[in-house]
């Protein structure tokens, strides 16, 4: 037996504020498109990479992934080395150290 599910996807809209409902079905792999006038809209372009969560209360947000602090979380002044985020604040704190020590405990 074949279901046939269709999932909303529902979009914060950046400057109106207000958001915009659209059905979408999954294909048999599990993914789905995001149509170019919402990619546009958003500024999102091909290869982005995209933050998923589902919520509490079975919603799912998408947004464009912003990288964040291995070490405290921020996600402002971020700079990426080796593939891990590290802002300002903390790589201050590491030039200080030298970089020679382990871990903080």
């Amino acid at each position: 037996m074949v279901r046939k599910w269709k999932y909303l996807l529902s979009l914060e809209r950046k400057e109106k504020k207000m958001a915009e409902k659209m059905y979408k079905k999954l294909n048999k792999r599990g993914g789905m498109s995001i149509p170019a006038s919402v990619r546009r809209e958003m500024g999102w372009e091909p290869e982005d990479a995209m933050e998923l969560e589902v919520t509490q209360d079975n919603r799912l947000v998408m947004k464009q992934y912003q990288p964040r602090c291995v070490f405290c979380g921020e996600m402002e002044g971020v700079v990426t080395i080796s593939g891990k985020g590290i802002c300002k604040g903390c790589l201050a704190i590491a030039a200080r150290k030298g970089g020679t020590d382990g871990p903080e405990r």
